[in-house]
């Protein structure tokens, strides 16, 4: 017998193999036993026919002689005896034994019923007894058992070899198929199954050869793409690195996932490990200026959600680094950003040195000198069919005014004028104080009509200003502008002429009664004047 655990790690040929036979076995058992019991019932018919033959015969004698003589019965049984064999015949009278052919057994128990059969004769106290040989009753019977039995048992056994040879032959292809299996998992992608013929084992053998080129081929796919990827990634470094800006690619959380030898030096972290290193505490291990770091907590904590112009920051060492983001944000990668760092130093050197000199410290704008420069830049960059305006500027009631309240309430006048003039132009143009109570605009791309509509902001501004306003209420003062505008190239060909035109037109309106404008070539009745007077 097969214990649970033996049977069930056994291989499936030869579970397959015992399922079979015992399957045949029991299919045999159940064919034979049904037989069995069939010619059991027709052996027993027979005897009960035979029985019936008798007691007919025995029913005639009885009609033709009304008794029976002991020669007629003996006749009878020798004739019985002769046709039937049985085991035994004999004849009783008043229960002791007359007459018998065979051999009378002692005990009649031990014979089953249906082998015994009793006559009662027509004289009192006799009977006829007859006891059959079951061998010779069954005799049919048994010999199909043992010719059934022969021949399950033989066909069970040649069925059983004959599927040992066809599972031997269908496990050793099943194997081949499995080892093979395991070897393209065990990355042999070069595996392939040997196929002959166009059963279900070489279409499976077909399908696994198909598979394991597919893997063969994607396999190499991917070693291509890795290699395509490493050496465009090599390529991508090496450029990065040749640049002299510093670059750096950052997760949603500000680590850095990347940067190249240019950002590496800047920062002072070269040979350090900065991998997925948060921003903020490399650039603090930088030297960013104390002052500095709450503005850069901000920047690294919300800059994916508002931050879009480039951040500038001090270092302790006298460095400025200039910090621009190109945000992105997609389904796979989530938000990251590539961060692009310039030395700006230098440049902030120059423009700090360059505002000493062409600005004018009192009120920001620029001073002559910037003035001058950037007439003269703007002039000569200008494209054919461009135009540019000028305006000059005089203030009027300045003079009462820094003398009555102090020299500090005039420089607060002229801050207030500097403030007003930007904020009545546009980006584009540039606003300068010559000197005194002097100012000038270049007005970039302009035509008639734009520098009409600047110079009428212009006077209603210093008509609305609180500050002003302030001081006309309280003091009796009050302060306006006259202007002066000309435009390049329809009043002056070159520099001087547009300021002398300018310079002209201003002289006009003070002579027109202040606070009023003037444009060379435009009708006096389409200028603005006295303004002021609106409250």
């Amino acid at each position: 017998m097969f214990s649970k655990t033996g049977l069930f790690s056994m291989s499936f040929k030869w579970k397959w193999l015992l399922a079979t036979f015992v399957a045949q076995l029991l299919l045999g058992g159940i064919f034979t036993t049904i037989q069995y019991t069939h010619m059991g019932n027709l052996a027993e018919r027979d005897l009960r026919r035979i029985q019936e033959s008798f007691q007919t015969e025995l029913f005639q004698a009885q009609l033709t002689n009304q008794t029976y003589s002991l020669d007629t019965l003996s006749s009878m049984v020798r004739d019985f005896y002769s046709r039937y064999k049985p085991s035994a015949v004999w004849i009783n009278v008043d229960d002791k034994l007359a007459y018998a052919m065979g051999e009378v057994p002692e005990n009649l128990s031990v014979h089953p019923a249906v082998l015994l059969s009793t006559f009662n004769l027509s004289a009192a106290g006799q009977q006829l007894k007859i006891l059959f040989d079951e061998d010779e009753v069954y005799r049919d019977r048994n010999d199909m058992l043992f010719y059934l039995v022969g021949v399950f048992l033989l066909s069970a056994l040649a069925c059983s070899m004959i599927l040992l040879g066809l599972s031997n032959t269908l496990s050793a292809r099943l194997e081949d198929l499995r080892s093979k299996a395991m070897e393209l998992q065990a990355g042999k992608i070069q595996s392939r199954i040997k196929v002959s013929g166009s059963d279900e084992i070489s279409c499976l053998g077909t399908a696994f050869n198909s598979m394991a080129q597919a893997i063969e081929l994607q396999m190499k796919a991917m070693e291509e793409s890795h290699a395509r990827s490493v050496s465009e990634k090599n390529r991508l470094d090496m450029l990065l690195s040749s640049l002299a800006s510093g670059v750096a690619y950052l997760d949603e959380h500000f680590k850095l996932l990347y940067l190249n030898k240019a950002l590496a030096k800047m920062l002072k972290i070269e040979g350090l490990d900065t991998q997925c290193a948060n921003l903020e505490q490399v650039l603090i291990r930088a030297g960013v200026v104390r002052e500095q770091r709450i503005r850069l907590k901000d920047l690294v904590t919300d800059y994916f959600g508002s931050h879009e112009k480039p951040v500038e920051l001090n270092f302790t060492d006298g460095r400025v680094l200039q910090f621009r983001f190109a945000v992105y944000n997609d389904k796979i990668q989530g938000a990251h950003a590539v961060l692009i760092v310039d030395d700006v130093s230098i440049r902030k050197n120059v423009e700090d040195l360059r505002n000493e000199v062409e600005r004018d410290p009192l009120t920001g704008v620029l001073n002559r000198r910037g003035f001058d420069m950037t007439l003269e830049a703007r002039l000569s960059r200008l494209l054919p069919g461009e135009t540019l305006g000028l305006m000059f500027l005089d203030l009027d009631g300045f003079k009462a005014v820094n003398d009555t309240l102090g020299h500090k309430a005039g420089d607060q006048i002229l801050k207030t004028s500097a403030t007003l003039l930007k904020g009545a132009t546009r980006n584009v143009d540039h606003v300068a104080r010559l000197g005194g109570d002097e100012f000038a605009i270049i007005v970039a791309r302009c035509n008639i009509q734009l520098l009409k509509n600047i110079a009428e902001r212009i006077i209603e501004s210093f008509a609305c200003d609180k500050l002003l306003v302030r001081v006309r209420q309280n003091h009796g003062l009050t302060v306006s502008c006259s202007i002066g505008a000309a435009m390049y190239p329809l009043h002056g060909n070159s520099v001087q002429e547009l300021l002398e035109v300018s310079d002209e037109q201003m002289y006009e309106a003070k002579k027109a009664g202040k606070n009023c404008y003037r444009i060379a070539g435009v009708a006096d009745e389409l200028q603005i004047r006295n303004i002021a007077v609106k409250v």
